[in-house]
């Protein structure tokens, strides 16, 4: 009772608050690549490897890929090599560089060595035991930095104590769209290309996350606990897979963020990497391996939040799992003029309190459509037939003084990728 009057007296008094940081808007030109623990925080530990080394090494092959394949991307490492970087440090790195994406990479573990698969975490308070204790593992390195009680950063933060992780409930980003976005597309290709268990995006209390002010994630590429994924996760080619399905989600965000097409046929200069199976991959589907956007339920456990809001007559979610969408308020249109292409809307506004209609903070604009999950969000009644009319309308709602306005693709009233959408549209 004392934790819950503790957490509802900060929820009053940060009511309406944002955490930010300018930006750029709609560029994605400095990418942080976080790979987790290093030097004397070996993280999880299997049988032949160590978390530390093996997402070290994921890490420069993630980085080298991206700078072979964008030259307007800065790539920042938080470490190239075995070292100890703290906590706070890795977030404050990204937010020197105002860079534009945070990606930490870590692996999993489990005292059962039968668990398996990948997930993919944005910061949020956790609503399961087992999101607590990942984060309660990951925050942990805290604990082995010297003099950690008095560092200012951490605010006495202590991630054995469940009390610590009342301060997180002060957390408001203006960034968690992106993340919950840039963290499907992850998910999506996992999905498409490693076959494991997708157990989908999450939310957990992560300190690294926290701290960042740019959309991030912290992607969990498999359990080096389970023999099978450890061998995986070690060798030549399941790095491969893994940078591939990053780079992809990667480049994909990229396209959708700054409204230009997905690079076609990338170089994938690095060990494992089977070139004629991803060349066909490629005439297939340009870069994404195969459809990532189908709404078929998973035989693994279901995602625990859902990505960006989908529009007033959504019947369910693209991911790993399918989901009834809770209902919307009544301004609202069909979520497609033409059943049979893929439309575009512009999400532009969340808030944690349904919104009068006229509200100042819609600026102006007074036709939209509504949903919530664990916020309210706005998007453009007015639809895009294609991808050059969906840029005209973002920028029309940014010079309304929405900046980080974004563009959301749909199909039969399911939220859809950037790829399938025109996929379907040039198929008609």
């Amino acid at each position: 009772m004392k934790r819950l009057t503790i957490l509802f007296i900060a929820l009053f008094l940060i009511n309406g608050a944002v955490f930010s940081q300018k930006i750029a808007v709609g560029q994605v030109k400095t990418v942080v690549i976080d790979p987790g623990h290093g030097g004397d925080k070996p993280g999880a530990i299997g049988k032949k490897s160590k978390e530390k080394d093996v997402v070290l090494s994921i890490a420069l092959k993630l980085g080298k890929v991206i700078n072979d394949n964008f030259d307007d991307v800065n790539v920042i490492f938080t470490r190239k090599t075995d070292v100890d970087i703290s906590l706070s440090e890795r977030a404050k790195m990204a937010n020197r560089a105002k860079a534009d994406l945070f990606l930490s990479i870590h692996a999993n573990s489990h005292p059962k060595t039968e668990c398996k698969g990948v997930e993919t975490f944005v910061m949020g308070l956790s609503n399961s035991k087992a999101n607590l204790e990942v984060a309660k593992k990951e925050n942990a390195d805290i604990l082995l930095e010297n003099d950690y009680k008095n560092n200012a950063d951490y605010n006495g933060f202590d991630p054995n104590s469940p009390e610590s992780y009342i301060m997180f409930a002060l957390y408001q980003n203006a960034y968690i769209d992106k993340s919950l976005n840039f963290a499907k597309l992850i998910q999506d290709q996992y999905k498409s290309k490693i076959k494991t268990i997708n157990r989908g995006v999450k939310q957990a209390e992560l300190f690294v996350l926290y701290k960042t002010t740019m959309p991030s994630i912290l992607t969990e590429v498999g359990f080096i606990s389970n023999p099978t994924e450890e061998e995986y996760i070690n060798s030549d080619e399941g790095q491969a897979d893994i940078v591939y399905c990053l780079f992809n989600a990667f480049a994909e965000y990229k396209a959708a963020e700054e409204g230009t097409k997905k690079i076609t046929n990338p170089k994938f200069d690095i060990p494992g990497f089977n070139k004629d199976k991803k060349k066909q991959d490629n005439k297939k589907n340009t870069v994404t391996p195969k459809d990532t956007s189908k709404t078929t339920p998973d035989t693994t456990k279901a995602i625990d939040i859902v990505t960006t809001v989908k529009a007033d007559t959504l019947k369910g979610i693209s991911g790993t799992a399918k989901t009834t969408l809770p209902k919307t308020d009544n301004k609202q249109n069909n979520a497609t003029s033409d059943k049979e292409r893929a439309i575009y809307r512009i999400q532009f506004l969340t808030s944690e309190k349904k919104l009068a209609d006229g509200a100042p903070q819609f600026k102006g604009i007074t036709d939209y459509i509504s949903t919530k999950d664990r916020l309210y969000r706005y998007l453009t009644a007015e639809t895009a037939s294609n991808l050059d009319e969906a840029k005209v309308l973002q920028r029309t709602i940014q010079e309304k003084g929405f900046k980080d306005a974004f563009i959301v693709p749909f199909y039969k009233g399911e939220r859809i990728s950037f790829e399938e959408a025109r996929r379907i549209n040039t198929s008609k």
